[in-house]
C-alpha cells in the first residue's frame, strides 16, 4: 500500500489514534487506566483548546494520551504530526522526568513500537502486542570486559 500524501506532514495522528485505541483492553487488563486522547487542531484560533471529539478537529496538528496506573504512576504522550513526541512520566518520588524519544516517529508502527516500550518503561508491566507476544524489557547490558580479554564461560 503507497503511503498517504500527509501534505508535508511526518506522521498521520488518524493511524497513531487507530493503534493507540487497539492497546486500551490491554492496558486495562493490566491494570492501567488510558485517558481520552486530545488531539490539538492547527486551524484554530490561538490558543489552540485540547478536544476530546476528533470530530471536531480539522486540521489535526497533535495527539496527546494520559495512562495512569497504581500509586499515581503516570506516563503522558504528545504525538505531533510533524513527527516528534513529548513523553513525560511519573513512576516514583525518585523516578521521573522525560523520556528519549527517537529523532523522528514516521509511522504509526513506529508510534506503537515505541509506546509499548514507554509503557513497560513507566509500568514495569508487560503488556501484549497485536500479534499476543508479551513485550518486555530491553536486557540490561551485562558487564563488559576489558577489550581482547575472553568472555567467561
Amino acid at each position: 500500500m503507497p503511503p498517504r500524501d500527509l501534505g508535508g506532514r511526518v506522521l498521520d495522528l488518524d493511524q497513531a489514534a487507530a493503534l493507540i485505541a487497539e492497546r486500551f483492553p490491554r492496558w486495562r487488563a493490566a491494570g492501567l487506566t488510558p485517558g481520552q486522547p486530545t488531539w490539538r487542531d492547527a486551524a484554530a484560533d490561538w490558543p489552540q483548546p485540547l478536544l476530546t471529539e476528533r470530530s471536531a478537529v480539522r486540521d489535526p496538528d497533535s495527539l496527546g494520551l494520559v495512562l495512569t496506573g497504581p500509586t499515581d504512576t503516570e506516563l503522558s504522550v504528545v504525538l505531533f504530526r510533524g513527527g516528534w513526541a513529548d513523553v513525560d512520566f511519573l513512576a516514583g518520588p525518585d523516578d521521573f522526568g522525560t523520556l528519549p524519544t527517537p529523532d523522528a516517529l514516521t509511522s504509526a508502527t513506529d508510534v506503537a513500537t515505541h509506546l509499548d516500550r514507554w509503557v513497560l518503561r513507566v509500568f514495569d508491566r508487560p503488556c501484549r502486542n497485536r500479534d499476543g507476544d508479551t513485550l518486555t524489557a530491553p536486557a540490561a547490558p551485562g558487564p563488559t570486559a576489558e577489550p581482547g580479554t575472553p568472555p567467561t564461560p
